[in-house]
């Protein structure tokens, strides 16, 4: 079940670039930068995050990222989701990420896993809304 609302970030995609491996899928290579508050506590976030196309439509996206508090706190993330037609020419990306942290500020987030919707505008707009999953 989808608990309380624990924060939200706003920011831009401030790089982009298509990969392919050896034959592999071609990926969409993002890297995010955003700041805002999670628990309460101000912070940044950066991320890296690649998309696959999905035989379906939209896309299937993993991706890593590091938190930092304002007091120097880290904590580290990883998280996967799937694309939903957003409005005009964005996307709406739906997922679970995961936290791991030493950080007492944000260690009740080390046991559950965060819900997140991202909304990413035609200009690169970043805007992500994170929740509880108890």
């Amino acid at each position: 079940m989808i608990g309380e609302m624990i924060g939200e970030l706003t920011g831009k995609v401030v790089g982009q670039r298509i990969v392919h491996h050896h034959g592999g899928p071609l990926k969409l290579e993002r890297t995010i930068e955003s700041k805002g508050k999670i628990l309460g506590n101000e912070v940044s976030f950066l991320a890296t995050t690649w998309a696959m196309e999905r035989p379906q439509g939209g896309m299937f996206v993993k991706g890593h990222g590091v938190m930092m508090t304002k007091t120097g706190d880290t904590a580290e993330l990883h998280g996967s989701g799937i694309s939903i037609p957003g409005k005009g020419q964005g996307m709406n990306v739906r997922g679970i990420r995961y936290l791991q942290t030493k950080s007492a500020a944000l260690s009740r987030l080390n046991n559950v896993a965060l819900v997140f919707e991202i909304e990413i505008t035609q200009d690169g707009t970043y805007h992500d809304k994170w929740w509880e999953w108890k």
